[in-house]
């Protein structure tokens, strides 16, 4: 085979990749929700940007290196006729280009670790909820309302600081949401603690550690409700807790007025 034709052979397959990408993502039955395409938190926003900036910095040498790699190539190729070229060594070339990549990896580095910090601490606190994590399945616990669900999907109000710590009864679970840009490992023996603060709707995540058969099944679901219904959630469980039906203002009300004209006739 030529080289020419290993060439097209490659571009061809390489277009073909991306057209069949760009068609699975278009013909998803649901919009595809992440931290790239759709944040849905602060935090996620900042990933965002913090990825887009190290792209920017990144892609010129990735560009610059591919780039001068084809046109020595072709440059310098040996030709019928013509040795190839056998030059060697320019110290100031390479000097400039152990430098300059250093210096642009201590940059990222900085940005990074700022990222990682404000990632693992929540700046504070307006909900906390307790995950207990087991094959393959979530337990969340609200201390402050003294409601625990399980293999429900996780409901928490809107625009507020929720903390979540963590911990598995068993093996090394993953609790990931990509749409909130946080993922964090709960183990056994040990409390992790992870943040966010999303906007209103649903959002789906799933167990990222694989944790045993079922591994695909433990799948994530969150519910951000204004904190209104989110109020009027509270009050459910907290009667579904304690065995009383939730009645209607109305229904009560003509209860009560019912009650009233037994006991005056």
């Amino acid at each position: 085979m030529s080289y020419r034709k290993f060439l097209q052979i490659l571009f061809f397959s390489l277009t073909l990749l991306v057209i069949l990408g760009m068609f699975t993502a278009l013909s998803a039955e649901e919009d595809i929700t992440n931290w790239l395409s759709d944040p849905a938190t602060p935090l996620a926003e900042e990933v965002r940007g913090s990825f887009i900036f190290t792209m920017m910095l990144i892609m010129p040498f990735l560009l610059l290196a591919e780039g001068l790699l084809i046109f020595v190539i072709f440059k310098f190729r040996r030709k019928p006729g013509r040795e190839p070229a056998t030059f060697h060594e320019n110290v100031r070339l390479e000097i400039a280009w152990t430098l300059v990549p250093a210096i642009t990896l201590v940059i990222l580095a900085l940005s990074t670790f700022t990222l990682i910090k404000r990632i693992n601490y929540s700046p504070q606190t307006d909900l906390v909820v307790q995950v207990e994590a087991q094959r393959f399945f979530w337990k969340y616990s609200y201390p402050e309302y003294d409601i625990a669900i399980a293999e429900e999907p996780l409901v928490v109000p809107a625009d507020k600081y929720v903390t979540l710590y963590g911990t598995s009864m068993d093996v090394i679970h993953s609790w990931w949401v990509p749409a909130f840009g946080v993922k964090k490992d709960f183990m056994p023996g040990r409390i992790t603690e992870l943040w966010f603060k999303a906007k209103p709707g649903v959002y789906e995540g799933q167990c990222a550690e694989l944790c045993g058969p079922l591994h695909a099944e433990m799948l994530i679901d969150v519910k951000v409700l204004p904190e209104d219904e989110f109020m009027a959630w509270v009050r459910e469980k907290q009667a579904e807790a304690e065995n009383i039906e939730v009645q209607p203002a109305s229904a009560t009300g003509q209860q009560a007025q019912e009650d009233t004209v037994g006991v005056v006739n």
